[in-house]
């Protein structure tokens, strides 16, 4: 299946289910329903989680990163 056929049958589906075109209760809803409070509180975790974790690695790689410097420092010949 080429790019014109996958092309043509999402416009399809569009077309003739609308329903499925419609954005999440984040997006287009009421803001202040509980589910949309779910998925933002959702949404705000796991940007945290993975702000820590790459903050982690981040910070282990500069603390490699100095040991590696201060240890050819003091051993040089």
């Amino acid at each position: 299946m080429n790019r014109a056929h996958q092309i043509f049958l999402a416009i399809f589906f569009i077309l003739i289910f609308p329903d499925i075109a419609k954005a999440c209760s984040t997006c287009y809803g009421d803001p202040n329903a509980s589910a949309s409070q779910g998925m933002n509180w959702a949404i705000i975790s796991l940007l945290g989680v993975t702000g820590g974790v790459l903050g982690g690695i981040i910070s282990a790689i500069i603390s490699i990163a100095n040991k590696t410097k201060n240890f050819q420092q003091t051993n040089k010949l």
